[in-house]
């Protein structure tokens, strides 16, 4: 019993001792796996893309992809910069084919304006491309490709191909559109042609879409949308643009048979001034309706007419 006791006792000696060790090496370590990566997010003035340097814990790929999204929905505290990825928005999947990262969003992806999306998409592809393990990453929205303005699909981004920095330079181009207002009596269509600032990230026909709810700039014409009035989302099939409107398209519209033909026919003549468009499909909340405000059908496809612009009859 005396040599058990001895044996018994040195044994717990020991491992007092080497525990003690273990713990003076991995003092002040919360979890010896961490590692530190650089990931992108934004400035506090959603102007530029910047890097920060993070501790993430996930081990497997898929896990350390996952990890990079939470943090860039959440952002960092007590930091400098801000999250990129709007709360809304939901990694539906996320597929590593060899080296090339394919994500899949939600549909809540397409709602993002102009800024949000470009934030959104440069700190993404810039933060999961600093990872040794993968060469390209590709977007896709509900499983189909993330379009740009000419109608194409974007495609896989690799690290040569990004443009980090200042988001208001960010590949923008100079275009002429001709939008539709009504006149002052608000009878007829006036055609104004302006120039714009677009980014081909952006589909043009949202661009546009945008600049008839913003109103005109002439005082010899009025808007024909509701200032309250949001973009859901537009996409073109087969010559067709569908136009998905938030309810107060038609709950903020005053209404009347003469103000339903200007409201409709100024989105449809300056939407069919664009290329591969020749037909609208308008949508509220993502559902034909059979009717606008009472005096239109609204569940037609729509074509171009200019009975209504002034000049042209």
């Amino acid at each position: 019993m005396g040599k058990i006791f001895k044996i018994s006792f040195m044994i717990v000696i020991l491992s007092l001792v080497f525990t003690g060790c273990y713990n003076k090496s991995n003092k002040g370590k919360t979890n010896p796996s961490e590692k530190t990566i650089k990931i992108f997010l934004s400035d506090s003035k959603k102007n530029s893309i910047v890097d920060k340097e993070v501790n993430i814990v996930s081990v497997k790929k898929e896990d350390i992809i996952t990890e990079i999204f939470e943090i860039l929905q959440t952002g960092v505290k007590d930091s400098d910069v801000i999250k990129t990825v709007p709360s809304n928005v939901r990694l539906l999947e996320a597929k590593l084919n060899e080296t090339k990262l394919v994500l899949n969003f939600s549909k809540e992806y397409n709602k993002l304006d102009t800024v949000e999306e470009n934030l959104c998409r440069m700190s993404l592809t810039a933060s999961l491309l600093e990872l040794d393990f993968v060469d390209a990453v590709e977007i896709y929205v509900e499983e189909v490709p993330l379009k740009g303005t000419d109608g194409k699909a974007i495609g896989a981004i690799t690290k040569e191909q990004l443009v980090l920095g200042d988001l208001e330079k960010h590949n923008k181009t100079l275009k002429k559109v001709l939008l539709y207002f009504a006149d002052e009596e608000g009878i007829g269509l006036i055609p104004e042609e302006v120039e714009i600032e677009i980014n081909p990230n952006e589909p043009l026909e949202k661009t546009v879409l945008n600049l008839l709810i913003e109103g005109p700039k002439k005082e010899s014409e009025e808007r024909t949308l509701p200032e309250e009035t949001k973009i859901i989302s537009t996409s073109i099939s087969e010559g067709v643009c569908y136009v998905d409107f938030s309810k107060e398209f038609k709950t903020k519209h005053t209404g009347g048979s003469t103000g339903e033909l200007l409201t409709i026919y100024s989105i449809v003549n300056t939407l069919t001034e664009l290329p591969d468009i020749n037909k609208v499909q308008f949508l509220i909340e993502g559902e034909k309706q059979e009717q606008f405000k009472g005096h239109l059908q609204f569940n037609i496809l729509f074509e171009r007419d200019l009975d209504l612009v002034i000049g042209e009859k």
